[in-house]
């Protein structure tokens, strides 16, 4: 015969404590992954502002050895080009349009020849946005959009903590 000593000495846990920590467990790691991935978009942003610090100081550098800075190549695409000068307000041209997608394709390929060959490279190698290291216009929102006229130019660039707005950055 059982006693009563017998069945409360069995250990284990039951089915509705097993439920209530996996349950929690569940919920910390979901807070985790959330803050991650923040953390995350975070770090691609300040990536995004670094490249553009160096893309700015190669052109300054090119600048100084040319007289002036890489004109971007522009096809039958570009209705905006060559901008006006003096230049209107910011960009000038490079804004996100999807019908310039074209001439923006053209003017990252002159701006990386430019600063990247030659007997004299500004740099190592093109930064490219870290969400679309393959620089495909389909992904339209991350790539790095250059426009010059050998005067001024403009990047525009966007950064995941402000989806949608443009950041420029600019010189003359």
């Amino acid at each position: 015969m059982r006693t009563r000593s017998n069945y409360f000495s069995k250990q284990g846990f039951t089915l509705v404590e097993l439920l209530v920590v996996i349950s929690i467990i569940g919920l910390l790691s979901s807070f985790a992954v959330v803050s991650l991935n923040t953390a995350r978009a975070k770090a691609r942003d300040a990536l995004r502002k670094g490249d553009m610090a160096q893309i700015r100081t190669a052109l300054n550098l090119y600048y100084d050895d040319n007289e002036g800075y890489p004109v971007a190549t522009a096809n039958a695409d570009c209705d905006n080009w060559p901008p006006p000068v003096p230049p209107p307000a910011p960009p000038y041209g490079a804004e996100f349009d999807q019908d310039a997608a074209d001439c923006f394709s053209a003017a990252a390929n002159s701006l990386s020849t430019a600063l990247t060959g030659g007997a004299r490279p500004y740099l190592g190698t093109m930064p490219k946005d870290p969400r679309n290291p393959t620089n495909v216009l389909a992904l339209n929102e991350f790539v790095y959009r250059y426009v010059s006229d050998g005067v001024n130019y403009a990047i525009a660039y966007r950064l995941e903590d402000e989806p949608g707005v443009d950041q420029f950055v600019m010189g003359w």
